[in-house]
């Protein structure tokens, strides 16, 4: 048990140690926001999206797309919505704050701390890992819109709704997943100094992203609306990702397929529904402390979720 818990600790702790660093060089004054911004622009719009073409062209896509898992997380997804809805009704006191509420508990940060925990759990990144986020990532956003634009304050939200949708498929995470698609599928070979430059960049977007995740934390805010705020962080870190791997168990899931499922629902709230809220006259206030407690709170739970895994011999 003891060597359980040591794996645990070595698989979660670091995720979050890396955004302590960067919580640290920002309070230090070593980095400032001008660095934090440019930082999520070049993971964002350039190490991420070489990364996902890299990584999805030299899967085979036909073999790691599984409709089956996939058909599964779309359905948790939806019922865990519908969950999130029902107590942020309950929990809220307005419409702003349900939306903000039902969007922080339902998206994970998948792409930047969902990557890294399956990289250290299984020493790789999973081939079916690239094909799921290219299916969730743009349905998290499509829900996402329409879900704060229907609890949005603001009565004219036509334009931003559009502008939201079309930045969806412009978005460079899908537009790099579909061409490492086209990439995989015509079995494209890509040269070794190519491979190469890659792999730097890819090497790169993780501790980077982590860092800049870090450098965003403003303490201060998390005590504040601290009720619905802990209630959304509850859901999204333990009741949503407990519910979906016993459900997923319930259908004959088993082994990597398990963590995968683990990893899409309980890793924290994804610093992506901000930036939405902000968009669409949310309120962002909610969206920041969700992100805040549950990025704090996930190298806890993330820890007893692995260690749970490890015991019981699905690792």
């Amino acid at each position: 048990m003891i060597n359980n818990f040591v794996f645990s600790i070595n698989t979660a702790l670091p995720i979050f140690l890396v955004m302590l660093v960067g919580y640290g060089l920002k309070k230090g004054r070593v980095i400032d926001d001008a660095f934090v911004k440019k930082a999520n622009i070049l993971v964002f719009y350039v190490a991420l999206p070489i990364k996902l073409f890299y990584d999805v062209s030299q899967t085979d896509f036909l073999e790691a797309f599984d409709r089956q898992l996939l058909s599964f997380l779309i359905v948790a997804t939806m019922a865990g919505i519908v969950l999130s809805w029902l107590v942020g009704k309950a929990t809220t006191q307005n419409d702003a704050q349900l939306g903000a509420f039902i969007h922080g508990s339902f998206r994970g940060n998948f792409i930047y701390i969902g990557f890294s925990l399956i990289e250290n759990i299984t020493g790789s990144l999973h081939p079916k890992v690239p094909i799921i986020a290219a299916v969730m990532v743009p349905l998290y956003n499509i829900i996402g819109v329409l879900i704060l634009s229907y609890t949005a304050t603001a009565s004219n939200t036509g334009d931003r709704v559009r502008k939201t949708v079309w930045s969806i498929f412009r978005n460079p995470m899908v537009l790099s997943i579909g061409a490492g698609i086209i990439a995989s599928l015509l079995s494209l070979r890509i040269p070794v100094f190519m491979a190469r430059t890659m792999g730097y960049f890819s090497a790169l977007t993780v501790p980077l992203a982590l860092i800049a995740i870090g450098a965003s934390f403003v303490i201060s805010q998390s005590l504040q609306s601290i009720k619905p705020s802990l209630a959304a962080s509850m859901l999204k870190l333990v009741i949503l990702p407990l519910a979906a791997v016993m459900a997923a168990f319930y259908w004959g899931f088993r082994g990597e397929d398990l963590i995968l499922v683990y990893i899409l629902f309980g890793v924290p709230t994804a610093t992506t529904s901000y930036i939405m809220t902000v968009a669409l006259k949310g309120d962002s206030e909610m969206a920041a402390n969700i992100i805040m407690i549950t990025t704090a709170l996930s190298v806890i739970t993330m820890t007893l979720f692995v260690f749970a895994f490890k015991s019981m011999g699905i690792i």
